[in-house]
């Protein structure tokens, strides 16, 4: 009698693992989707495009585990999604993840929160006026973020309105300056972002 057995060792296996991690309240955070993606190598062919191995959502103390079979790829990616959070990705490179052994990370989530800066130059108002304004602490790098690089209005007639991404539950710090002629004016104020709301905050002159 000949058997065939066609199990895979369990060490054949490739794991990606980790804990969604939120800095602003020093938490694991629980119920995160988080998907894999795979850029494929088949026949000595790179795949350019991402495709979806599998989905999980992080558990209650924010871990999570993805357990797959030993596939050749070219890069793997991790998107975490959750409502009232940004969404982030993170690229993994693939010769870290090898038979047998967990590869395992703390992934940083952030509440997704909105800065709303009202901006107006009050009468009278001269030709020279100038404001310029720049977040000190708690800008960010991405879409539509609140940046560190000072922004200018120069002139009467300023009344609009800038909205800008930010993290939520932390203190951000704007420093904002008024001219008018030899005039010069400095302002810096601490901010507390709320959770996944949006300040207003006034910068009348």
């Amino acid at each position: 009698m000949l058997i065939i057995f066609s199990c895979k060792k369990k060490n054949d296996k490739l794991t990606i693992s980790g804990t969604a991690f939120n800095t602003e309240i020093n938490q694991n955070v629980s119920n995160i989707k988080v998907d894999l993606y795979i850029k494929r190598v088949s026949n000595n062919t790179w795949n350019n495009q991402f495709g979806l191995l599998n989905s999980v959502y992080t558990q209650a103390d924010g871990t999570f585990k993805f357990e797959f079979d030993n596939t050749r790829a070219s890069d793997f990616k991790l998107t975490f999604n959750k409502t009232g959070y940004f969404t982030l990705e993170y690229i993994i490179n693939p010769d870290l993840v090898q038979k047998g052994k967990e590869y395992n990370q703390t992934y940083f989530v952030h509440y997704e929160s909105w800065l709303k800066l009202l901006i107006k130059n009050f009468s009278p108002a001269d030709a020279d006026d100038l404001l310029f304004y720049k977040l000190l602490t708690g800008a960010i790098t991405c879409p539509n973020g609140c940046v560190d690089t000072f922004k200018y209005f120069i002139g009467p007639g300023i009344d609009t309105t800038n909205i800008c991404r930010v993290y939520g539950s932390q203190w951000a710090v704007i420093e904002w300056n008024v001219t008018n002629g030899s005039n010069h004016i400095q302002n810096v104020d601490s901010l507390w972002i709320p959770v996944s709301d949006t300040l207003a905050y006034s910068l009348y002159y």
